[in-house]
């Protein structure tokens, strides 16, 4: 089995009518199975796609998980992946055209993650360093400082990973958690994957096929397990790289405190007082991760000046 196509649904009902097709033209040039991992949908997603599956002539399973974060659904995909390279499907974002030049990128370089361009000049980047030995190959840890600049946009939902290495360095998400996972996941991919291959291919969204309107989930004080989660990255960063100092940098003066920033704008948001907000900062120790350094944006230090010294009076909205 050449990739295993890991899909977490939830309520997706005759959606998946569009999808699963449109997903099917797209993985004809290797072998494949589709791994959909249902989270507890009370419509009919299980048996529309049961019969999708079976109406395409796709190989692969539907997983019934119950109520679960879209971690442990993507989890369970990768426990049950047989192929030699796994590639995440989300309904809210979905790629074309990418996983047949990833696979052929994969192979010609015996990648453990390969990722796709977002601009030409990146394609033209990606398509030397593919042609030729003498351009100098990037590590995974200075692909996640361009990432942390802003200077890289990676998606999770447009990768594709070697399994063995995931199994063999013990990368999985962090099941309980539903804010941050994702990158969380993709950085501790970068901090230890050695062949990591940017593609030539250019991506592009199905904007037409992806499911749209708001998540049903509410967003409270879970918010703040993306900070949580940017920690644990930086545990992993002190014990695995160091010396990376300007990465370490970038996390402690960037986007840690823009998590924990985030996570304010969002609960004074949805309606929560500042001094419920306070306190749970004061719970939590957060006000310590607000620090200020040569690469805290100046929006960002403007934020957290204001809630330092008038939390009672800032709005994210005034920002």
């Amino acid at each position: 089995m050449d990739v295993s196509i890991i899909f977490p649904v939830k309520n997706l009902g005759q959606k998946l009518s569009e999808m699963i097709p449109y997903i099917s033209s797209q993985i004809t040039s290797f072998s494949s199975e589709l791994i959909i991992v249902d989270m507890g949908s009370s419509d009919a997603t299980v048996a529309t796609a049961l019969r999708l599956l079976r109406q395409e002539g796709l190989t692969g399973c539907v997983i019934q998980n119950g109520e679960v974060t879209p971690a442990e659904a993507l989890n369970s995909g990768i426990h049950k992946a047989k192929g030699k390279y796994i590639s995440f499907l989300f309904a809210r974002r979905l790629y074309s055209g990418v996983l047949s030049e990833y696979y052929h990128t994969a192979e010609h370089t015996d990648a453990d993650l390969v990722f796709g361009s977002m601009t030409e000049a990146e394609s033209r980047t990606a398509e030397r360093q593919s042609m030729s030995r003498v351009v100098k190959k990037k590590q995974g840890v200075d692909y996640m400082k361009a990432c942390l600049e802003g200077k890289l946009y990676l998606d999770i939902a447009a990768l594709l990973l070697r399994r063995q290495f995931l199994l063999e360095n013990q990368i999985w998400f962090v099941q309980e958690c539903r804010y941050g996972y994702a990158e969380e996941f993709l950085y501790r991919c970068l901090m230890r994957g050695k062949e990591i291959v940017p593609s030539p291919v250019m991506l592009k969204r199905e904007r037409g096929l992806e499911l749209t309107g708001p998540s049903p989930v509410p967003v409270g004080k879970e918010i703040f397990q993306e900070t949580e989660a940017m920690l644990r990255v930086q545990d992993i960063l002190w014990c695995e790289h160091s010396q990376e100092n300007d990465l370490m940098e970038l996390l402690t003066c960037q986007r840690i405190p823009a998590a924990v920033m985030h996570g304010i704008d969002v609960l004074l948001r949805n309606g929560y007082s500042h001094s419920v907000v306070r306190a749970e900062m004061k719970k939590l120790s957060y006000e310590k991760l607000l620090k200020i350094g040569r690469y805290t944006s100046a929006d960002l230090k403007k934020k957290i000046r204001h809630w330092k010294s008038f939390w009672h009076h800032y709005f994210p909205s005034q920002l």
